[in-house]
């Protein structure tokens, strides 16, 4: 299991979580695309740089859950199943970092290519999701 050192911030304003959020998809998307790239040469390096940065996708998923899920379950909860479904898209993401990412090695350079491709382009769609579907209901449900 990857360790997670962190302390979520529930001093927080929502509003500005968010912002701070999807600064950090954008950021999450250009590092993807690069690892996606680098594996198509080089798996070895593509999977160190995947979990490296891995341990940041997992604390921003943590945040996610901690504070946009909370303020939505307490204020909106009755418009919440769209977001629930986005959310528990975390799993698959932590999944592919916690365990599939260590299996990479034993693929071959193709194979460990198409997986890591394939991580990429659903994680970008997931960013997408949570900025179209959950961040929206966050704020309306923060401004309760």
């Amino acid at each position: 299991m990857i360790d997670l050192d962190y302390k979520v911030d529930f001093s927080e304003p929502i509003p500005k979580m968010i912002e701070r959020l999807k600064r950090e998809h954008r950021d999450f998307e250009s590092n993807l695309v690069q690892i996606e790239e680098k594996s198509r040469t080089n798996s070895k390096q593509a999977i160190a740089m995947l979990n490296d940065l891995g341990k940041s996708i997992l604390r921003h998923a943590v945040e996610e859950e901690a504070r946009i899920m909370r303020v939505i379950m307490q204020k909106v909860k009755d418009q919440s199943e769209p977001s629930i479904k986005v959310m528990q898209e975390h799993r698959q993401i932590i999944e592919f970092l916690d365990k599939t990412i260590s299996q990479l090695k034993n693929f071959s350079q193709e194979e460990s290519a198409r997986k890591i491709k394939k991580f990429v382009e659903d994680s970008i769609k997931h960013f997408s999701e949570e900025e179209e579907i959950v961040f929206p209901l966050a704020l309306k449900a923060d401004s309760i």
